[in-house]
């Protein structure tokens, strides 16, 4: 067997349903009625973590997917008990800055997290408040003050990421005023996207792809990464926004039964082209798709 196949050595686990911010490029908007707020339950998150214990190709453990992982109450503990369980994985997050509180600031810099990226697509805060949704002067504020005890206790280069895309409210002139002004508060890795995808057609303003066949999937984790949702369904991948592609149940089964099942091998079969798959298949919608 493939040795990526053996047991995933990447995970996305989202440990809620929940994002408090209504990005116009993003699924959450239009499919977050099809699932309830939702905190994961400790007993399986711990169930997932003790099992990735026993496996050191684990190279990577995000606390978040299709969410923002600050809306976790938990998430402090699930850091530090990832880290404590799977101490040779990076421990990373990914979130909107909105809920950095002082308080939730003080605790992640505490904590055992390894690296942490903030997106805000633009600087101005008309240009967020309409990408986003959210209250742009409070979140700048939040993520300044968090960056400021990052300096006292990291190392800010390694530690903090910038993200944001191209999208119809940040202009060529915006996007330069972000680049410059995150640099001068001493963030280097800032990561740009020149534009937004439809994310298999899940977003429904953006421009769809329809591919009548797929021969695999340009994503570098295609077959490293489990994605977990916040009930313990395993996923086919962050692009399954409504859960289309269901493998698994981790409340149910092990990780290492269902990434080895017979289900999931069929499925990758479907997505690199080696067996026929119908025309509604997830990755017959997707930009990621090689066809």
């Amino acid at each position: 067997m493939d040795q990526t196949r053996d047991f995933p050595n990447k995970f996305s686990i989202q440990t809620t349903s929940m994002c408090n911010a209504a990005c116009i490029f993003c699924p959450f908007r239009e499919i977050k009625e099809l699932f309830p707020p939702r905190v994961m339950e400790g007993k399986l998150y711990r169930k997932i973590i003790d099992e990735c214990a026993a496996h050191k190709n684990i190279e990577r453990m995000i606390l978040y997917m299709n969410n923002d992982p600050l809306t976790d109450p938990f998430l402090i503990e699930r850091i530090d008990y990832a880290k404590t369980k799977v101490p040779w994985s990076c421990v990373h997050i990914l979130t909107n800055g909105s809920l950095l509180t002082p308080s939730l600031a003080d605790q992640l810099v505490a904590s055992r997290l390894d690296w942490i990226g903030i997106s805000l697509h633009g600087i101005r805060h008309e240009t967020i408040k309409e990408a986003m949704g959210i209250d742009a002067a409070k979140t700048i504020e939040r993520v300044l003050s968090f960056l400021d005890r990052v300096k006292s206790n990291k190392n800010i280069k390694d530690y903090v990421m910038i993200t944001f895309l191209g999208h119809d409210h940040l202009n060529p002139e915006e996007k330069d005023e972000a680049v410059k002004f995150w640099r001068k508060q001493g963030v280097e890795r800032i990561s740009f996207f020149e534009k937004p995808i439809s994310r298999a057609g899940n977003v429904k303003t953006i421009p769809h792809v329809t591919h009548h066949q797929v021969k695999g999937c340009a994503s570098i984790w295609a077959n490293e990464m489990m994605h977990v949702t916040e009930d313990g369904k395993v996923i086919l991948c962050c692009m399954d926004w409504r859960r289309e592609v269901v493998l698994g149940d981790l409340n149910e089964k092990s990780i290492e039964t269902i990434w080895n099942s017979s289900k999931y091998q069929d499925v990758r079969d479907q997505r690199d082209g080696k067996k026929g798959s119908p025309g509604s298949f997830l990755c017959k919608r997707c930009e990621a798709a090689v066809v």
